[in-house]
C-alpha cells in the first residue's frame, strides 16, 4: 500500500560478497546491544505517549523522533544482515543508510485508540508468527544462493523486505506512531 503513513524499502544489492552473509549477524552484534539499551529507554517512552496521546491527544515531537529513530536503526540492521555488505552507522537519522528506506507521518492522534491497538494488533502479530518461521526456513536457500551464485533470488529477497515492511508497519501502529490499522500485505 503506497499511501499508508509508513514507508520501508530496500533497495536490491546488485553484487554482494559471497562470504559475508555468514558473518553479518555476528558483526551486528553492536547494534544489538545499543538497539537493546535503546529499547528499554523506548519502553519508557511508550508508556509515556500512551498517556500524553490518552490525555492530551499528542505525542510531544522529540519522543516521536525518538521512537521512529529506534525503529528505522532495528530496521537498517535487519536490513544489513540480510542483504548489504556496508556496515550500517549507529545512527536514527533518515537516509543515514543508503539504500534503506524507513519514514512515518506523524498522524492526528485518536485519544480512545491507545486502548485497543495491542488488542487490535494481535491478528497481524500471528500471521508474523508465522511468517517468521517462514523466513528463518527460507534463510538457508537465500544464503546458498549467494553463496554459488552470488546473487539474491529476487523472489526471496521481495519476501524478505515483504516481512520486514509488514513488521515495521505493525511496530509502528503498536508503539503508537501511527493510527491508522496497517494492511494485511507484503507490499
Amino acid at each position: 500500500m503506497d499511501d499508508y503513513p509508513v514507508t520501508f524499502d530496500v533497495a536490491y544489492p546488485e553484487a554482494p560478497n559471497r562470504w559475508l552473509i555468514l558473518v553479518r549477524w555476528l558483526l551486528a552484534i553492536p547494534h544489538y546491544i545499543v538497539l537493546y539499551l535503546l529499547g528499554i529507554l523506548a519502553s519508557v517512552v511508550w508508556v509515556i505517549s500512551f498517556f500524553t496521546i490518552l490525555f492530551a491527544r499528542t505525542y510531544p515531537d522529540s519522543l516521536y523522533s525518538f521512537m521512529v529513530g529506534v525503529n528505522r536503526w532495528n530496521a537498517n540492521v535487519g536490513a544489513y544482515i540480510l542483504f548489504y555488505d556496508r556496515y550500517p552507522p549507529f545512527s536514527m537519522g533518515a537516509g543515514d543508510y543508503e539504500g534503506v528506506t524507513f519514514a512515518v507521518e506523524k498522524p492526528d492522534f485518536n485519544r480512545w485508540l491507545v486502548l485497543i491497538k495491542w488488542l487490535l494488533a494481535i491478528p497481524h502479530l500471528i500471521v508474523l508468527y508465522f511468517l517468521s518461521i517462514i523466513a528463518m526456513v527460507a534463510f538457508i536457500p537465500l544464503v546458498l544462493a549467494v553463496l554459488f551464485t552470488g546473487r539474491y533470488p529476487r523472489g526471496l529477497f521481495d519476501f524478505f523486505v515483504g516481512v520486514g515492511r509488514w513488521n515495521a508497519r505493525v511496530s509502528a501502529y503498536y508503539v503508537f506512531l501511527v493510527d491508522r490499522y496497517p494492511p494485511f500485505s507484503l507490499r
